[in-house]
């Protein structure tokens, strides 16, 4: 029995130790690509200013390529999230809010992603994380998710790039109005 918790200690200490490494190394990487270019910033590098080994980095990721991934999937997830709880599903407008003041106040990551040619992956993959929180299938469902999830993203892309000088609140507005014109669209096709 007294074995069991302490290897039921060890396991979450090992968990908060990786999980303190990676935040680390997540900051640190945010940090050198402030003065650098993505290419440029070499593991060993990042490591050292991370404050962490070698080891550290290759117990918890592959490549720096990883890395990225990890910042990109918590603000996917952060705001796909979102999309289970009862006040989104009734109320698309309030998710656009949210999503464009998620990207509002993680402005200076989402530039860097931009800077290192990364936010386009980015914002691709939102589509099948919005798919996969909603309950319904089919290709006709997946490409609708797609188009207007991209059109969404393009939306946002365009008004990160020009200096996000509309509020969070327009931006709602005009991706709400974007989706019932094309609701409209498609009843009329049909």
């Amino acid at each position: 029995m007294a074995d069991n918790r302490i290897n039921s200690i060890r396991h979450l200490s090992n968990n908060e130790a990786n999980r303190i490494t990676r935040e680390s190394i997540c900051t640190a990487f945010l940090e050198l690509l402030q003065a650098k270019e993505f290419k440029e910033i070499s593991i060993s590098e990042l490591v050292r200013r991370a404050g962490v080994s070698r080891q550290s980095f290759y117990r918890n990721y592959k490549t720096k390529e990883d890395v990225i991934f990890e910042i990109e999937n918590t603000i996917t997830i952060n705001l796909t999230d979102k999309m289970k709880e009862p006040e989104y599903i009734n109320n698309p407008r309030k998710w656009f809010l949210d999503y464009f003041s998620i990207i509002r106040k993680n402005n200076s990551v989402v530039s860097l992603m931009q800077k290192a040619d990364l936010f386009v992956d980015f914002l691709a993959k939102i589509p099948f994380y919005v798919e996969s929180q909603v309950n319904s299938s089919g290709t006709e469902f997946h490409y609708n998710i797609v188009g207007s999830m991209g059109a969404v993203h393009a939306i946002a892309m365009d008004w990160f790039i020009n200096g996000m000088k509309e509020t969070d609140t327009e931006m709602a507005d005009i991706c709400m109005n974007y989706v019932i014109l094309t609701k409209k669209s498609l009843k009329h096709d049909q």
